[in-house]
């Protein structure tokens, strides 16, 4: 496999992104603040808070090469006990810069704040965009394994043969 150039940057993705020139990012993976209130974030309404990221959201896909993706690692917002699902109120945002959704990544963990009143949050939401239909993507990269190995379909056209299909691995992620 062929080393690629990359380069990692911890700071203000506006900022960091304006100084890039157009098309020159082939990957963009972000997690952005959920605007729950941390010390790093002022906490708004949810339309100010969408409204306060769509300039970062412009600005990456202006620097995104047209074979590029972008991954937005995003959770829940909750206000007045009411969960406010953020990759969905994210999407229409990308679409209208022109993104194309490829997957809808769900990353399961097993830690965090216990809930009272609601099952506890145990996820949180990649989103998975591209430029154009034009990608990459390496699958032989991040196969396993069949869970099911011999499985085989039992009717129909393809009756015997083989059911199986690529599984992918999950790579570990840290918690925040």
């Amino acid at each position: 496999m062929e080393l690629l150039d990359y380069r990692y940057e911890c700071r203000d993705a506006l900022e960091f992104s304006k100084s890039l020139p157009p098309e020159s990012v082939k990957l963009i993976i972000t997690s952005p603040p959920y605007n729950i209130g941390k010390e790093y974030e002022t906490r708004r309404s949810i339309d100010e808070y969408i409204a306060g990221l769509s300039p970062m959201l412009a600005e990456f896909v202006r620097i995104l090469s047209p074979d590029g993706s972008l991954c937005w690692q995003t959770g829940n917002f909750v206000d007045g006990g009411e969960i406010y699902p953020l990759d969905i109120y994210f999407y229409p945002h990308f679409k209208r810069l022109g993104l194309h959704l490829r997957n809808r990544i769900i990353w399961h963990f097993g830690h965090g704040l216990h809930c009272s009143k609601r099952f506890s949050g145990r996820y949180e939401t990649i989103l998975w965009f591209t430029k154009s239909s034009e990608y990459t993507f390496n699958l032989d990269a991040v196969r396993i394994p069949s869970k099911y190995p011999g499985k085989r379909y039992f009717k129909g056209e393809k009756r015997d043969k083989s059911a199986v299909t690529p599984r992918v691995k999950i790579l570990k992620m840290s918690g925040k």
